[in-house]
């Protein structure tokens, strides 16, 4: 082999091995970034489940004191007085706000969350006020 053909070999042998390596670091790069992104998606998802766990648990408190202010309205008052038509009404406007942000409303009968949205139901009686318009039968009376 002569001179000239000794320095192709050599050129062709650094082209070949830089292709290998630049292959190979593109192959490391191409499993660790997705994996990278991965982990974040996944403390991502994590972080908002968490945030979400934690304002279900706001809401089902904030739900078990509007009930607690119904029952107390009820045996103070009475079930067609107008402290229990307000008290009635802020339960279900809390009830609507769990729904709207987590699909989800506390049924403290029960104790436990509902995803139908069937919380029109008046526990003070035969009621049903989820198409009760202004001046209806249960309004409130002021």
């Amino acid at each position: 082999m002569n001179a000239r053909q000794n320095h192709i070999y050599i050129r062709i042998k650094k082209a070949a091995i830089g292709t290998a390596m630049t292959g190979a670091l593109l192959v490391f790069i191409g499993a660790a970034v997705p994996q990278y992104a991965h982990a974040q998606d996944q403390d991502e998802h994590h972080e908002m489940r968490e945030r979400d766990r934690k304002g279900m648990e706001k809401c089902q408190q904030r739900t078990q004191k509007a009930e607690a202010k119904l029952t107390e309205e009820m045996r103070e008052h009475g079930n067609r007085s107008r402290q229990a038509d307000r008290a009635w009404l802020e339960l279900r406007e809390q009830r609507q706000r769990c729904y709207t942000a987590y699909h989800q409303w506390w049924y403290g009968r029960d104790q436990q969350w509902r995803s139908d949205n069937d919380w029109g139901r008046d526990p003070r009686g035969d009621r049903d006020d989820r198409d009760r318009g202004p001046g209806g039968p249960g309004a409130l009376r002021q």
